[in-house]
């Protein structure tokens, strides 16, 4: 090794070699600290693919996250750029892989761990586009790090990546990267499934006898289940996985938090394990859908306030006041006229989830249970925070049967706009199987959060449910009359309440 000196740091060996250069075990002699060296060969980039390379250094330069390898310095000497950055005490991703098995639980951590790095990556509007098992890290701790940033790209400068190149590594290419198309965040979304999906299964989920055919089944094939592949993974992660692996970049998560939360609903056990950055969901609708009973769809009332009405489009106006009667109270003709409306309201506006809604409902209530599930996870697509939307696809799932989907989704919506609905949901399906002491924590919780005069009467009534249960009967008589206090027409309550009870 000729050169012994650069940037200030002293180079002391070789940790690897690659196409665009070499990486170095240095020590900072002013800190007294090692460091890594990614050293870029000149010929590797043109004057524009240097100035890329150091802007996003600076980008990467002012990320502090638990989960993001720290840049120290960036420059460029003797016509070389380069970059100096924490030395990671670990392995690869690919490392760890090839040591055999990995626990779903595992991996499940360590995807949260990514999407929580990427999420800070977004905001400082750089997309990775080149993320594989080898540019992530795993410490001797067993924590996640991710690493080299040599494709990224940033969104908020003027793209020196232009389209119609497919810089990347093929087998964790998204569908649009494949095509040489403008990439945003929502692509490195498709790649994390691509890796996730392999740590489950230990297989890529698209594979071919050489790049092209790869390409093609990026674009045109869908994985094979992963409970087909992983008996241990839950079976539910597959919804998860379908809407990160859409091939239309719209129909995917919008962000990596609500790829995260979505994991989270199916493992909520894993919310503790990591610090993530939370940040406000791109989706503030602020509709307020009416408590659903496990027997009864209720139409929900608006929750618009008045700066809202004024900046809703037409459409959405519309939409949200025929839903305010209530379908239950709507004729024949009535009911006929707001579907006309809902469809309008979508044509104008594809991207508010409430009419959407509103069909699956009428569907639902026409018996139609395959549309009424397509036109909720069409809400969902448009706006994965809907509650009233993931919380109806909760309870199409628990009529029939689905106990473990549907409680996934009423976590989901938990996560969502209004939380307090899919709380009572929830804790009414934990009374029913027995586990009271998680439905009193789950009501609690909502309770704490001040929920609406139109959700606290059931949570209330829950919790007398639960309490009764355990053996408190007076303390559950307390709660089911401050519940006919807030809801004197409840049927439910009144029995609750009788003498007889």
């Amino acid at each position: 090794m000729e050169r012994k000196t650069l940037g200030g740091y002293e180079l002391r060996e070789v940790l690897g070699e690659g196409g665009m250069g070499t990486v170095y075990l240095a020590h900072d002699p002013t800190l007294d600290r090692p460091a890594a060296i990614k050293v870029i060969r000149a010929k590797a980039l043109s004057e524009e693919g240097k100035e890329r390379f150091l802007r996003e250094a600076r980008a990467s330069s002012r990320i502090n996250h638990p989960n993001i390898i720290t840049i120290y310095a960036a420059g460029e000497e003797g016509g070389e750029s380069y970059m100096a950055m924490e030395l990671i005490d670990g392995k690869t991703l690919r490392q760890v892989i090839h040591e055999g098995d990995i626990d779903w639980r595992v991996a499940t951590r360590w995807i949260v761990q990514l999407l929580d790095a990427l999420q800070r990556l977004h905001a400082e509007g750089i997309v990775h586009r080149d993320l594989k098992p080898e540019n992530v890290m795993i410490t001797k701790e067993g924590n996640l790090k991710l690493m080299d940033f040599g494709l990224a790209h940033l969104t908020s400068q003027t793209a020196i990546t232009q389209e119609g190149q497919t810089l990347g590594t093929v087998p964790y290419m998204s569908p649009e990267q494949v095509l040489g198309r403008k990439l945003d965040a929502r692509s490195d979304l498709f790649s994390v499934a691509t890796i996730y999906h392999e740590l489950l299964t230990g297989q890529h989920p698209f594979r071919g006898e050489h790049p092209m055919s790869v390409m093609y089944s990026i674009q045109n094939d869908t994985p094979k289940p992963i409970k087909l592949q992983s008996s241990d993974c839950p079976v539910v992660m597959q919804a998860v996985l379908d809407t990160a692996f859409e091939k239309e970049v719209d129909k995917r998560f919008p962000d990596a938090n609500s790829f995260r939360d979505a994991i989270l609903a199916v493992v909520p056990e894993l919310s503790g394990a990591v610090a993530a950055e939370r940040k406000s969901s791109p989706v503030k609708m602020a509709l307020a859908i009416g408590v659903i009973s496990l027997a009864v769809v209720w139409f929900g009332v608006s929750a618009w306030n008045v700066a809202q009405r004024k900046t809703t489009r037409a459409a959405r106006e519309e939409a949200v006041n025929l839903n305010e009667s209530g379908m239950a109270h709507m004729s024949k003709g009535e009911l006929d006229d707001a579907e006309i409306a809902f469809r309008k309201a979508i044509e104008k506006d594809p991207t508010y989830p409430q009419p959407y809604n509103n069909l699956g409902l009428m569907a639902e209530r026409g018996q139609d249970f395959a549309n009424a599930d397509k036109l909720y996870r069409d809400a969902i697509k448009v706006a994965p925070t809907y509650s009233a939307s993931l919380i109806n696809m909760g309870n199409l799932f628990d009529r029939s049967g689905q106990k473990d989907s549907a409680e996934v989704y009423f976590r989901r919506a938990l996560r969502g706009d209004d939380p307090a609905p899919a709380a009572n949901q929830l804790a009414a399906m934990l009374v029913d199987r027995g586990d009271y002491s998680q439905a009193l924590a789950v009501i609690d919780s909502a309770l704490a959060h001040n929920p609406s005069m139109t959700a606290k009467p059931y949570l209330l009534k829950n919790k007398g449910k639960a309490v009764a249960a355990l053996g408190d009967s007076t303390a559950a008589r307390a709660l089911w009359s401050e519940a006919a206090t807030l809801n004197p027409d409840d049927d439910e309550l009144r029995a609750l309440l009788s003498p007889r009870h």
